[in-house]
């Protein structure tokens, strides 16, 4: 009798031993990053690939490569029909002596930009690593990592949800290689400042006086960044100067209101880059801290 009463449980151990794993997968469609400026061409897909070879190694994430070819307005509508939970792209600029990337993971679902990042880099070998945060962030279902260290060892304030700053394509008869450098170059100084930052590069443009409602809703944001930038070639001694034009305006997402004057501010360099980023920071230092 005293038999039996033990084979019962031995018999379903055995029984639940044997059962399949049902684990959760997610499905990612991870695209090239976009570059811009001086970057080379092959750097975008270089950075992406090496990312999504870091996700796929680490299990649980099944891996589908997006379209070179395809447009950011596209990505989610292509994402969802390749039956994915999420996307991931990106974009790179020159900053100086290295190069800055911004990363966003975005839900197919809602289209909520769910977790973004800024990060600098020198080479392929300093991004070693970025491929297990987004793994992170994507098996435990949220996002809202910690505040860490990027892999080249520079401080990262990322973002959470409903809080900080979410920035827009810059705008403006500037052209459209300044233009992503300046939305670059808004994000990386607003970090610096030590607030929470998204990018909205799904929206190829938006005016937050009639479109902020919806573009708050997407990156949980509470106020939105908005940058008009014109530039030109002044001469104003022997060597050519740029003159940066930077207009930046903000948008409430509690309140829903546009703010009614904007910072605008001009900056003189003999380096376009560094007229842009100057006019930038100065701009941004004068924001208010989001509530």
């Amino acid at each position: 009798m005293l038999r039996r009463l033990f084979a019962v449980p031995a018999a379903l151990l055995v029984l639940l031993c044997a059962l399949p794993s049902f684990a959760a997968t997610r499905t990612l469609v991870v695209y090239p990053f976009a570059v811009t400026g001086t970057a080379p061409a092959e750097l975008g897909k270089q950075v992406s690939d090496q990312i999504a070879a870091e996700i796929g190694e680490l299990g649980g994430v099944a891996i589908v490569h997006g379209a070179p070819t395809a447009k950011p307005a596209d990505y989610r509508a292509a994402a969802k029909a390749a039956g994915a939970d999420y996307y991931f792209s990106g974009s790179i600029a020159p900053v100086f002596n290295r190069y800055s990337a911004i990363e966003q993971l975005v839900s197919t679902r809602s289209g909520t930009v769910v977790w973004g990042v800024s990060i600098q880099f020198r080479s392929l070998a300093d991004v070693a690593g970025e491929g297990r945060r987004i793994h992170d962030e994507l098996v435990r279902g949220d996002a809202t990592p910690p505040p860490g260290i990027g892999a080249s060892g520079v401080s990262l304030v990322t973002p959470t949800p409903v809080s900080g700053y979410a920035v827009l394509p810059v705008t403006g008869s500037a052209a459209d290689a300044d233009k992503t450098y300046a939305t670059s170059a808004i994000v990386d100084t607003l970090q610096r400042h030590g607030y929470n930052v998204v990018t909205v590069t799904s929206l190829a443009t938006i005016d937050p006086a009639t479109d902020g409602a919806a573009a708050c809703a997407k990156t949980g944001a509470r106020t939105l960044v908005a940058g008009t930038l014109d530039t030109a070639r002044v001469s104003t001694g022997p060597t050519p100067q740029t003159n940066a034009h930077i207009d930046l305006r903000t948008f409430d997402c509690r309140t829903h209101a546009l703010d009614l004057q904007s910072t605008v501010v001009n900056h003189i360099s003999p380096v376009g880059n560094d007229a842009i980023r100057g006019a930038i920071e100065d701009a941004v230092s004068a924001f208010p801290a989001p509530s």
